[in-house]
C-alpha cells in the first residue's frame, strides 16, 4: 500500500514541477488568465472552487475630541 502512495505522491510532484515551470515562463497578466481558465474548467466539471477573500478593510481612526 505505501507504494501506491509513494506513487501518487511522485505524480503530484511531477506535475507540480510542470505547472511551476510553465508558471515561471507566463507575465502576471497571462497568469492571472490562466488561473480565471482553470477556475472557469474546474467549475464546468462541477469541481468546488474556493474564491480568494477578500482584503480586509482599514479600521477608521479614532479621533479624540477635546473641548
Amino acid at each position: 500500500m505505501n507504494s501506491d502512495i509513494d506513487e501518487f505522491l511522485h505524480h503530484v510532484d511531477q506535475w507540480k514541477f510542470k505547472l511551476h515551470e510553465r508558471l515561471k515562463r507566463l507575465t502576471p497578466a497571462q497568469r492571472k488568465a490562466f488561473w480565471i481558465q482553470i477556475h472557469e474548467q474546474a467549475r464546468a466539471r462541477g469541481l468546488p472552487v474556493v474564491e480568494p477573500e477578500k482584503p480586509a478593510k482599514r479600521p477608521t481612526k479614532i479621533v479624540r475630541r477635546t473641548g
